[in-house]
C-alpha cells in the first residue's frame, strides 16, 4: 500500500498536479491508496494503481479549483475545465482546444484516461463514465458562476447538482471497472441499476458534506447539501442533523431493499434469470464502495466533522 501511494504522488508531483506543498501532505497524510483499497478492496494491484493515481488527481482538481480565487484559474486550467468531458469523449461534435493540454491537469486526464481504456472490463464503461464526467465538468463549471453570484442555492436545487454532478459516480464507476465480474450493458444501463448507482452517489455525496461541514464555513464560498439545507429549512445545525439523518438512512434502507429483492426485479431490466447472480454481486461490489468510502471520509484528517453521526449505520 505504501508502494502504491508513493508511486502515485511522484506521478502526480512529476506530471505537476500537485501544487502546494500543504496539498502534498494532505495527500501524505489522507493515504489515497488507503482509500482506494477499502473502497475497492476487491481490486487487482495494477487496478489499485491507477484508481489510487485517479483519486490523486480528483482530489487535486478540488483543492486547486475550490482554494484559487476564480478571477485568478490560469487560462490554461479554464480550457482544461471546458475541456474534461471532451478529453474522455473524444466525439466528433466535442474538439478539445490545444491549450487545455497544456495544463498539467489537462495532461493527467488524458494520460489517465488512455491507461483506463486498455484495462476496462465491460464494453459499456467507457459510455458511462463518460456521461459522468460530462456530469462532473457541469458542475465544477457551475460552483465557479456560483462563487461570482455569492448566492445560496435552496436545498432541493443544490443537492440535484450534487447528486448528478459530484465525483461520486466517478468513483462508483470504478467499481465496473475494476471490479471481477460485471453483469451485461443491457442490465447495467437499466432503470434500477441506474437509481442503484444514484442512491449509493447521494449516500456517499450526503456523508462527505456531513463530514466536511467545519471545512466548508473555514473557507470554501459555495456551501454543501447540509449547509444548504439547512439555509432552507432555518433550522439550528442540530436540527438539521436529524432530517439530513432521516434522508440518508431512507436512501440506505431503499439500497437495501433492491439489492434483497432483486429476484423480484429483474424482469424490469430486460434480464434473464442467469444474469441475478452477476446483477446480486455488482451490487455488492458497490455495496462494498459505498462502505469504503463511508470509512475513509469518517476516519481521514481531510474532514473535520462538524456533527457527531455515525457514518458506518
Amino acid at each position: 500500500m505504501e508502494e502504491v501511494q508513493k508511486q502515485a504522488l511522484e506521478w502526480a508531483r512529476d506530471i505537476g498536479i500537485l501544487g502546494s506543498e500543504k496539498f502534498f501532505q494532505e495527500c501524505v497524510d489522507c493515504g489515497y491508496a488507503r482509500c482506494a483499497s477499502l473502497a475497492y478492496p476487491n481490486a487487482s494491484l495494477a487496478d489499485l494503481s491507477l484508481v489510487t493515481r485517479w483519486i490523486v488527481f480528483l482530489f487535486a482538481v478540488d483543492v486547486h479549483t475550490d482554494e484559487t480565487p476564480y478571477d485568478s484559474l490560469s487560462p490554461e486550467y479554464l480550457a482544461f475545465l471546458r475541456n474534461m468531458g471532451a478529453t474522455v469523449s473524444r466525439k466528433a461534435n466535442s474538439p478539445i482546444e490545444p491549450e487545455s493540454l497544456t495544463s498539467p491537469f489537462g495532461q493527467a486526464l488524458l494520460e489517465l484516461w488512455v491507461t483506463s481504456r486498455t484495462q476496462f472490463k465491460n464494453p459499456g464503461w467507457e459510455r458511462r463514465f463518460s456521461r459522468s464526467f460530462h456530469e462532473f465538468q457541469s458542475s465544477v463549471l457551475w460552483e465557479i458562476a456560483l462563487r461570482k453570484t455569492g448566492e445560496v442555492p435552496d436545498y432541493l436545487t443544490y443537492s440535484t447538482y450534487k447528486l448528478r454532478s459530484c465525483v461520486a459516480p466517478i468513483g462508483v464507476g470504478f467499481v465496473e471497472l475494476v471490479g471481477p465480474t460485471a453483469p451485461p450493458d443491457a442490465v447495467l444501463d437499466s432503470f434500477l441499476m441506474e437509481n442503484v448507482r444514484l442512491l449509493v452517489c447521494d449516500l456517499i455525496s450526503m456523508a462527505a458534506d456531513l463530514g466536511s461541514v467545519q471545512r466548508e464555513h473555514d473557507f470554501e464560498a459555495v456551501p454543501n447539501t447540509f449547509t444548504s439545507l439547512q439555509h432552507t429549512l432555518g433550522t439550528t445545525p442540530d436540527e438539521t442533523v436529524l432530517h439530513y439523518t432521516s434522508i440518508l438512512h431512507a436512501r440506505m434502507n431503499t439500497l437495501l431493499s433492491i439489492r434483497d429483492r432483486i429476484d423480484q426485479f429483474y424482469p424490469s431490466m430486460c434480464a434473464h434469470e442467469r444474469h441475478i447472480p452477476a446483477t446480486k454481486d455488482y451490487i455488492n461490489e458497490v455495496i462494498l464502495w459505498l462502505g469504503g468510502s463511508m470509512e475513509f471520509i469518517h476516519q481521514s484528517h481531510r474532514y473535520s466533522p462538524g456533527v457527531d453521526i455515525a457514518l458506518e449505520s
